[in-house]
């Protein structure tokens, strides 16, 4: 299994962040990939990454997180061998202020300078976007670069669109929550090899654990949904999601 989306460089892991690398390990994770949100958070990824050997990092800014962020300091941290990706980076319209057009300008901007930096290093991009399908399309089908669409939340239409792009698209623990119905109907809709998986740690903990810490292990909740969506076995979900994992990132 391979939680591609995990904030082990939060605070909310501060005191046990050992702990449940050691638990995640040992019961049956094999990588853990930490994105950045912000610079800090992405030299924290760094940190922990080359403090593990099956965990790597990705370095992004987070458009909620974007005032007072540096791009330049997040282009240093590439040169570290366990940075496998730019992110997360995108668009969020879904917070109080995003109704503003300044405030939406400046996350698009944000936004392409990440894709200008990935298509500069060479590396996949981990997006965010929430309430903005339309202008997060309008600025990234144009370019040629490699991308997944974490913790997915759209539709089926709009999967469709970022697939014909070539982008991989990654579920949560959102997939088990009541009231999901649409969203498993994308996740039946999708071929199982443009599908990865990810807690989205400590957020979105997935059933039987809501309302919980999220910690990579708890991967296993999802792959097993897909499964009984899909009508396939845990087995084939895990290898295949965990396949389109390391191709994607390149571990």
């Amino acid at each position: 299994m391979i939680d591609t989306h995990a904030h082990l460089n939060f605070q909310n892991f501060t005191n046990d962040l050992d702990e449940v690398i050691e638990k995640s390990f040992a019961n049956g994770i094999e990588n853990i990939i930490i994105p950045g949100s912000t610079v800090k958070e992405s030299k924290e990824a760094v940190r922990i990454a080359e403090k593990n050997e099956n965990i790597y990092a990705a370095v992004g800014i987070h458009p909620e997180d974007a005032k007072g962020q540096s791009l330049g300091e997040i282009e240093e941290l590439v040169s570290s061998k366990q940075v496998v990706a730019i992110g997360e980076t995108g668009l969020d319209y879904s917070y109080s202020g995003t109704d503003l057009k300044k405030t939406r300008k400046n996350q698009r901007e944000l936004l392409e300078r990440h894709i200008d930096l990935a298509e500069r290093v060479n590396l996949p991009l981990i997006f965010h976007n929430r309430d903005s399908d339309d202008d997060f399309y309008e600025i990234v089908k144009g370019r040629k670069v490699k991308g997944v669409v974490h913790c997915y939340t759209s539709t089926q239409e709009f999967a469709q669109k970022i697939m014909d792009l070539g982008f991989m698209i990654s579920f949560t623990g959102i997939i088990t929550f009541p009231k999901a119905d649409t969203l498993l109907e994308v996740v039946k809709n999708i071929p199982l090899d443009r599908i990865m998986v990810e807690t989205d740690s400590p957020l979105l903990a997935p059933i039987p654990y809501r309302g919980k810490r999220a910690e990579p292990w708890m991967v296993k909740e999802i792959i097993k949904k897909i499964a009984e969506i899909k009508g396939i076995s845990f087995e084939e979900v895990d290898t295949k999601t965990s396949s389109n994992a390391k191709h994607f990132f390149r571990i």
